[in-house]
């Protein structure tokens, strides 16, 4: 289960699906974004953060 700021992050960065690096995400983004990789919504690439 993803928490609603987990999903705002989701809704402003991934709701095209693009590839989204760590360099523009917040501290606190990046932090959440790890909380969704390991919660597997998020994939860790070379090119940035991906929705699974």
């Amino acid at each position: 289960m993803i928490t609603e700021e987990e999903e705002d992050l989701l809704n402003k960065y991934f709701s095209e699906g693009d590839y989204v690096n760590e360099s523009q995400l917040s501290g606190r983004e990046t932090v959440l974004a790890e909380k969704l990789t390991h919660k597997g919504v998020l994939v860790p690439t070379l090119r940035g953060y991906k929705t699974v």
